[in-house]
């Protein structure tokens, strides 16, 4: 939780838990969320680490700090986030770009 906080500066479930009751409608606000330099990876990582449930969590620390130095491929990290997601302006830009040369392309064509 402490490798967390000092990533994001927030804590991994929001404001916390009042009861065990409230445990069960805990959800992970990925660090990914908050910071967009954060590799998957470690972000998958500190999931696994800080865990609702104890019985999921990175039981050594040896273990996290290993997960944390480099990628463990049995954590499942794998999935790259689309381009719409890690750069908004830039998706947004290229299709205005493509859309632009299309439009250019047809017009052109259509004068003929």
């Amino acid at each position: 939780m402490v490798a967390y906080e000092l990533l994001t500066a927030r804590f991994p479930y929001g404001r916390g838990f009042a009861s065990q009751r409230d445990v069960i409608r805990l959800s992970y606000v990925s660090a990914r969320e908050l910071r967009d330099d954060i590799p998957a990876w470690i972000d998958v990582a500190l999931e696994t680490a800080v865990h609702r449930r104890p019985t999921e969590r990175t039981e050594v620390l040896s273990a996290l700090v290993e997960d944390l130095r480099r990628p463990n491929t049995a954590l499942g990290y794998d999935h790259p986030r689309p381009l719409l997601e890690r750069n908004p302006v830039g998706f947004w830009r290229t299709v205005a770009l493509v859309l632009l040369f299309a439009n250019i392309v047809l017009v052109f064509l259509l004068s003929r």
